[in-house]
């Protein structure tokens, strides 16, 4: 498999050349994978990850087919782990489907070789977007440890288990792949760069992050960029802090909020004590 390394020079024209087999990308070579010029599936994948072994054929038959067309690569979750938050992915294998260098979609698991092959030709060659593929997963994180009070411990158990401790960025395309399909409780804070009571509740958001990882995902989404969003869940006023269950609002906080007022909340959905 071709491995795209930091700084080799040979990469750009590597990237003009049509791969039959699936590359191997990381932090370092991914904006060259997502300059190439063609669409982009980004497979989160790990060593020893029975469903990800259930995808590799059909992603080997699939890049030989869409070579020159569609580029398929491989991302190892453990040895990447700000991709992993980039793209919130919390299970294994993770589908993230690019087109002209922004996500366009997500999903989980080892997904059939007909709906995959749906979403590479639907991302060669335009139309309708074909249904959202799902298949058997497994999860990206550890087992758990319930959250302390202190930040620099939850941030170190967070490291340690392998999941996020810090806020997920949303945006339009991706808002439901991440809220819908999460099996925690997801909290949303949706503000703007020019918002100052957003400002100040932005360092409670990133305590919440540390304190809630692995019992709950904490994401951002800017509302100037992402006004769909914003207008499907009428945000007339910023920041309002939304926590969604199973994809649904649950419960809505408008305004900077003091961090036990968001603490208690996020809590009584995640099922911890607050202290």
């Amino acid at each position: 498999m071709p491995v795209l390394g930091a700084n080799n020079d040979d990469d750009r024209e590597k990237m003009t050349m049509a791969f039959a087999t699936p590359v191997r990308t990381s932090e370092q070579s991914i904006d060259r994978v997502l300059r190439a010029g063609l669409p982009v599936v980004l497979i989160f994948d790990r060593h020893g990850c029975p469903t990800c072994q259930q995808l590799d054929g059909v992603i080997e038959r699939l890049a030989k087919l869409f070579a020159g067309r569609v580029l398929l690569a491989r991302v190892d979750a453990d040895d990447n782990p700000a991709l992993v938050r980039k793209y919130a992915i919390t299970a294994l294998p993770g589908l993230v489907f690019v087109k002209n260098g922004a996500p366009v979609a997500q999903t989980t698991g080892a997904v059939t070789e007909e709906s995959l092959r749906a979403w590479l030709t639907y991302l060669a060659e335009g139309g309708t977007q074909p249904p959202l593929p799902t298949g058997p997963g497994t999860p990206l994180k550890r087992p758990v440890v319930y959250p302390t009070s202190d930040p620099r411990a939850t941030r170190q158990e967070a490291g340690e288990r392998g999941v996020s401790a810090t806020p997920v960025t949303l945006n339009d395309a991706t808002f439901d792949q991440i809220v819908a399909h999460s099996d925690q409780p997801v909290l949303v804070d949706f503000w703007a760069p020019w918002c100052g009571p957003c400002r100040a509740v932005a360092p409670a958001v990133e305590r919440l992050a540390q304190e809630f990882a692995g019992r709950a995902v904490v994401a951002k989404l800017n509302v100037d960029d992402n006004p769909r969003t914003a207008q499907r869940f009428g945000i007339s006023s910023i920041p309002a802090l939304y926590i969604f269950k199973g994809g649904r609002v649950v419960e809505r906080l408008i305004g900077a909020q003091p961090y036990p007022v968001l603490r208690q909340a996020l809590a009584r959905h995640a099922g911890v004590v607050a202290a």
